[in-house]
């Protein structure tokens, strides 16, 4: 029986993983806002902006074979409306947040332990009026490929499963700023919010990513990225070798802008 902490597994893809790791006989943890109904699963309800609230939690857990980042929050906004207290707490749950807690974990972990940080297609194609976001998860790339240097020797892997849009409450849960007030970018900032919540309600469904994930998790040597989706990843790759002046029509086309 394995020790894996989600952080932000009460709900959406988080969930959906601590349900199959505990029909799979593993011991899980949740720190998350809210409670996670799972049956069997340890919750430890806090924000986890609060650092002290989640070292305290970490530090509770004898030992850690994995530890699953998914906390992660949205806005729609062009970033001169942004309101700066938001933009701060995107930036700290989705990416600052996620580094402290990997630092907290890794005294708890030894050869074999397993770091998944929940990043984004967002942050290799960036999303119209959500620049904070692809920016966050963009961030999140980079940290598991550093920490996958860091960690090598110890043989401890940090992957960052990045996801495509996905079916989940998560789409209208984003804090998405009143475009009429929003001047010069009224009309392109709710075209690409609408845009972006049709791509994430036919997109996939929180199973199927969760499913990726196990075998991230289960994985010998997983590597420091991995595309989650065979079409996630026909578009990455296309979107990478694409230049910049044809990115951005495809972008524009995408968003309504």
């Amino acid at each position: 029986m394995k020790n894996i902490v989600i952080i932000g597994g009460s709900s959406g893809i988080g969930l959906s993983l601590a349900q199959k790791l505990t029909e799979n006989g593993e011991n899980v943890y949740c720190i998350s806002k809210s409670i996670c109904p799972i049956d069997g699963v340890n919750n430890s309800v806090t924000d986890v902006r609060d650092i002290d609230r989640l070292n305290e939690h970490i530090q509770k857990i004898n030992h850690i074979d994995a530890l699953v980042y998914c906390a992660g929050i949205s806005l729609a906004s062009s970033v001169e409306y942004a309101e700066e207290e938001i933009i701060e707490e995107l930036i700290d749950v989705n990416l600052t947040c996620a580094i402290l807690a990997v630092k907290a974990a890794l005294s708890k972990m030894s050869d074999g332990g397993r770091i998944i940080l929940l990043s984004s297609s967002g942050g290799v194609a960036p999303i119209a009026f959500d620049a904070p976001y692809s920016a966050s998860k963009a961030g999140l790339i980079k940290l598991a490929e550093a920490l996958d240097l860091e960690l090598s020797h110890i043989g401890i892997k940090c992957t960052a499963a990045v996801i495509p849009g996905v079916r989940t409450r998560f789409s209208f849960k984003r804090k998405i700023f009143d475009s009429e007030k929003q001047l010069r970018y009224a009309d392109k900032l709710k075209n690409a919010a609408d845009a972006l919540i049709k791509i994430e309600q036919t997109g996939a469904t929180a199973d199927y990513i969760s499913d990726k994930l196990l075998k991230i998790l289960d994985g010998k040597s997983p590597p420091p990225v991995v595309i989650v989706g065979a079409k996630n990843k026909i578009g990455m790759f296309v979107y990478r070798i694409l230049p910049h002046c044809l990115k951005r029509k495809i972008l524009r086309f995408i968003y309504k802008i």
